[in-house]
């Protein structure tokens, strides 16, 4: 599928995107939910260690996707760092310090997050993370 806002500007399409990360940063699922499409398009890479791996779809996928992370991980630091934008996409490269609940463990990880835009909306959400790291963190 291949999206295109032509009628978003760039700082249009940047800020709805930080905006985002500041409503998550916040835990303000109200806010965050309100940026989404409706047939939004949010994951990370499977990996049969990590709970909250994989694909999911629509508003009640992320909602799954947040419940989940909020059972099985405590956010220790969250820093996206650059905010890259190119048409409708933008990268948000950052780093994040996590601690899987189940075992204890904690982790860091680099991350790269691909966000779409279209219609004023976040159309597309895909996580890109070191899983090796995640998924030792959550082997008891």
């Amino acid at each position: 599928m291949v999206i295109q806002d032509a009628e978003a500007a760039p700082a249009e399409i940047l800020a709805l995107v930080q905006s985002a990360y500041r409503a998550f940063a916040a835990r303000d699922i109200n806010a965050l939910l309100g940026l989404l499409h409706e047939d939004v398009i949010w994951g990370e890479a499977p990996n049969p260690l990590i709970p909250s791996a994989g694909m999911r779809f629509g508003v009640d996928g992320v909602l799954e996707w947040l419940r989940i992370g909020k059972e099985t991980e405590t956010i220790l630091a969250f820093e996206p760092v650059r905010f890259l934008v190119d048409g409708d996409t933008v990268a948000v490269i950052g780093w994040t310090t996590i601690e899987a609940r189940p075992t204890g463990k904690v982790y860091d990880t680099d991350f790269v997050h691909v966000v779409t835009v279209a219609d004023g909306r976040i159309v597309r959400f895909q996580e890109f993370f070191d899983t090796w790291a995640a998924a030792e963190a959550f082997r008891a």
